[in-house]
């Protein structure tokens, strides 16, 4: 009985949980992706800058 409910309240509202997750994953691992990249970035500047001074 308790599962048949769970089954329905997925089928129903399945859409209203499935997409708002799905695009704050999304915008998360863009977000998270980016950062590590800015990181990357500014080391490689930094290393250059270095390189530069020897």
């Amino acid at each position: 009985m308790g599962s048949s409910i769970v089954v329905q309240l997925a089928r129903k509202y399945g859409a209203v949980i499935f997409f708002p997750t799905v695009a704050v994953g999304s915008i998360y691992a863009d977000w998270s992706h980016t950062r590590e990249w800015k990181r990357q970035q500014q080391q490689l500047k930094l290393s250059a800058h270095l390189k530069e001074q020897s």
